[in-house]
């Protein structure tokens, strides 16, 4: 998955972008916008394109704000071919040109924020080298001195992936009425903010759009996996709103774990992989969002195959939590039923509540202080073996009538 990215987009309309004068434009034309509202009196049609504009030319909204983002292919400045259905996490894009002033004015300001973004795994940065217009789009008109993009990374010393639009029909299909623009992508592909120029924003420009990003991103994540939190626990009767059998679909996470986000990723086992959900307490005071279930299939029928949980805040049965209930803890009847299981790196203790139809599991392994394998130490020690993964495996449909 491309950490970073270029992108290009364009109507035909004139440079939107003025190479020659940075003016101090009115503070409404460069705010981070969610939604377009009506402009104030002095904004006008400069453009003859049906965009309103303040006095330095840039617009006041953008016409695709709140809709999907256009489908298209174009090849990168590296040589590779560049999909828009790849668009399915929080992204930020910069539409931009070397030939524009505006833009270049920004450059600095752009390497910073694709530096930040590159250390946030939840969001990711694209760039789109576009043409002016359609009658500027040969090399010298795009690339000017540098003659490629390539070139001018080479030169400024960082570089990003970048999507080429070499003849407008990208900007055409985004409809940039201005370069430099800034639009932010959410996974289900909508376009949920735009702006233009940071290097006119004042204050810090790069933490002040990061913040605005952050801001959006919280508030669509309410309203997509909103209500009220269930208690956060696992035993053999289930996991929050997680209680027997249950379709391995996003509808169905959505429902069982209600105020939590809910991601998809792949886990590995051996040199297989197979898809997961992530369930995670929706970001919060500029705090990212914490682990909660690693949710896994049954793929034989389409179903939940077992919820886990490492997190130390999740309370188990009896008040067991990882990294603080140790194995002598359990009852002997509870200890007769585990066994020891031999990994890559130490032996765990499995711990089933049931030798032939179990719906919880425990693991214990040694604690911090051990620094040799489990199974070599003594059997008073491996008591201390220390809770690392707790499991609820539902029951098959037949058994859950």
């Amino acid at each position: 998955m491309f950490r970073q990215l270029i992108l290009a987009a364009a109507v035909l309309v004139l440079a939107a972008c003025s190479p020659d004068k940075a003016a101090a434009p009115e503070p409404a034309a460069t705010n981070f916008i969610t939604a377009n509202v009506a402009p104030p009196a002095t904004a006008a049609d400069t453009k003859g394109d049906g965009v309103l504009r303040d006095a330095d030319n840039r617009p006041y909204g953008y016409a695709l704000l709140g809709e999907k983002f256009p489908e298209f292919t174009a090849k990168m400045a590296d040589g590779q071919t560049f999909d828009s259905a790849v668009l399915n996490r929080w992204m930020v894009i910069d539409v931009w040109g070397i030939w524009c002033g505006d833009c270049m004015r920004d450059a600095p300001y752009v390497a910073a924020l694709a530096t930040a973004i590159e250390q946030d795994p939840d969001l990711y940065f694209l760039s789109i080298h576009v043409p002016a217009n359609a009658s500027r789009i040969s090399d010298e008109e795009l690339y000017g001195k540098y003659g490629s993009v390539e070139a001018y990374f080479a030169e400024k010393g960082y570089s990003y992936p970048t999507v080429l639009d070499t003849d407008t029909s990208i900007r055409e299909k985004l409809k940039i009425s201005w370069t430099p623009s800034y639009l932010l992508i959410s996974p289900d592909g909508i376009i949920r903010a735009f702006r233009t120029d940071l290097s006119v924003a004042g204050g810090e420009p790069v933490k002040d759009f990061l913040k605005d990003v952050a801001r959006v991103k919280s508030e669509v994540r309410k309203a997509e996996f909103g209500g009220k939190p269930l208690p956060a626990s696992i035993g053999p009767e289930g996991t929050m709103g997680l209680k027997g059998t249950t379709p391995f679909t996003l509808d169905a996470m959505k429902a069982a774990f209600p105020g939590h986000e809910i991601l998809t990723d792949r886990a590995y086992a051996g040199e297989q992989t197979y898809p997961v959900f992530l369930i995670q307490t929706l970001p919060a005071d500029g705090e990212a969002g914490r682990l909660i279930y690693v949710v896994e299939p049954d793929w034989t029928l389409g179903n939940v195959g077992a919820v886990v949980t490492r997190n130390p805040d999740i309370v188990g049965p009896d008040g067991s939590k990882v990294g603080q209930t140790k194995l002598k803890a359990l009852s002997p009847e509870a200890r007769s039923l585990c066994k020891r299981e031999a990994g890559p790196v130490d032996s765990l203790f499995i711990c089933p509540d049931s030798a032939e139809n179990p719906r919880f599991i425990g693991a214990f392994g040694a604690g911090g202080d051990f620094d040799g394998k489990l199974s070599d130490a003594a059997p008073d020690y491996q008591e201390e073996a220390v809770l690392l993964e707790m499991k609820y495996v539902p029951p098959a449909p037949a058994d859950d009538q």
